[in-house]
């Protein structure tokens, strides 16, 4: 497989809206309250994924398919907002690992990172309605 790489595109505010509000579905989904840890870190991710795709239509930026299109999709969305937002990829990027090891190693994921997982895509979710206007 060939390696991801930042296009660019068409900026567009329509697909942005479209992309958080499915950030958020993945958001609300996941706190289904008989999900496992496992599941919620899954969805978690998808609203993660959601969200930094609405970041990145509204600055006219894509992803493309390739090794490490998550980490550099969490990377160049991140970029573009105007906050420090060192830590947060951090904790996303955490997540991200969580749901490797959920989705791929069958390993088990504790509560509390499915909750720290949540409160970070709760604060990328923010940043993101901010960013695109919403």
């Amino acid at each position: 497989m060939t390696e991801a790489r930042v296009d660019q595109v068409h900026a567009d505010s329509v697909a942005a809206r479209e992309f958080l509000s499915q950030a958020e579905l993945f958001m609300t989904d996941s706190a289904i309250a008989s999900l496992s840890a496992e599941s919620q870190v899954v969805l978690l991710h998808n609203a993660t994924v959601a969200a930094c795709d609405a970041i990145l239509q509204a600055a006219g930026l894509r992803v493309t398919a390739g090794d490490r299109s998550h980490v550099l999709r969490l990377e160049t969305a991140l970029d573009q907002l105007e906050q420090d937002t060192e830590e947060l990829l951090e904790a996303l990027d955490a997540s991200r690992e969580r749901r490797n090891e959920a989705s791929y190693a069958a390993w088990f994921v504790a509560e509390a990172s499915a909750s720290d997982a949540r409160e970070a895509t709760a604060q990328l979710i923010e940043l993101t309605r901010s960013f695109i206007g919403s």
